[in-house]
């Protein structure tokens, strides 16, 4: 049985009501168990036939709807699942589910819970949102892609004052979840830079960010240098996220991005962040109220 026929199974025997629609997936519990009475296009359950279908939940996942919902399972890891059914795999949370990829600057000690972590290069740590509960790192920096999060070494990284000593995040992927890297910004509540790529989507998801503060990137001067370069630019992030991002950088409240959507669209182009790991671009602390 999977979740489905779970779910309308759990429907069907808390309701007063007799007759359900014959849907596909009752059509192939009746075909299967033969419970219940056809009627046209409905199917009718008696209450003996809603405690057959109860008893049979029972026998083929282990799960007592007598006292336990389906919803139930939505919250659990696999492991805890198993106190409620016997397949693992009914368990809501997925397997890698709400994790961060997280480090410190190159040769400084990652600092959570309490703890100082010594990281070697080139990697980070991998760990559930919910075990993570204080950082001493005084700001946070999202980096958006994740070859330069885990090359951090090769950057030209100029950071001082309250942004010198960061934690260092992974904006995420397929694997880390955006969703999960808001929550703990939220949970954290420290100020956050952000390094994106110089393109309207990258800078549109940079300023979207709760206590985004300021952008990691090279001067103004030294930025419009690299879009009169051939090398840097890319023409085409510009063609395929301008449309996407036009209202949120157009209407956006900080002056810096103003300032770099001025200037993406007077070069019709886009930079990506991977040129930084040349080593060549000095890249500082732009505050969004520049």
């Amino acid at each position: 049985m999977n979740k489905q026929q779970l779910n309308v199974i759990e429907k069907a025997i808390h309701s007063l009501e007799e007759l359900f629609p014959l849907n596909k997936t009752w059509k192939m519990l009746y075909s299967e168990y033969n419970i219940g009475l056809t009627q046209g296009t409905k199917l009718k359950l008696t209450r003996t036939d809603k405690n057959n279908l109860a008893q049979l939940v029972k026998q083929k996942t282990g799960i007592d709807l007598g006292k336990n919902s389906i919803n139930d399972l939505n919250h659990l890891h696999r492991e805890e699942t198993l106190s409620i059914a016997i397949d693992e795999k009914f368990a809501g949370q997925a397997v890698k589910g709400d994790r961060i990829a997280i480090k410190s600057l190159p040769n400084r000690e990652l600092k959570i819970n309490d703890r100082h972590y010594s990281l070697p290069g080139f990697s980070h740590l991998d760990i559930a949102l919910q075990n993570i509960y204080e950082t001493e790192h005084e700001c946070i920096l999202i980096i958006e892609n994740y070859r330069c999060f885990d090359a951090l070494e090769k950057m030209n990284l100029n950071l001082d004052g309250l942004y010198k000593d960061p934690i260092v995040l992974f904006r995420g992927d397929n694997t880390y979840s955006e969703k999960t890297l808001r929550k703990l910004l939220a949970k954290l509540k420290r100020p956050v830079i952000a390094m994106p790529d110089i393109d309207p989507k990258g800078i549109s998801i940079a300023q979207s960010f709760p206590y985004i503060v300021g952008l990691v990137m090279p001067s103004l001067l030294d930025l419009e240098l690299l879009f009169e370069d051939e090398g840097y630019v890319n023409p085409e992030l510009y063609k395929n996220q301008f449309s996407g991002s036009y209202n949120a950088l157009t209407k956006s409240p900080y002056p810096l991005v103003i300032n770099i959507w001025e200037m993406m669209k007077k070069y019709q182009a886009g930079i990506v962040q991977e040129h930084w790991l040349k080593g060549l671009d000095k890249l500082i602390v732009y505050r969004l109220d520049a």
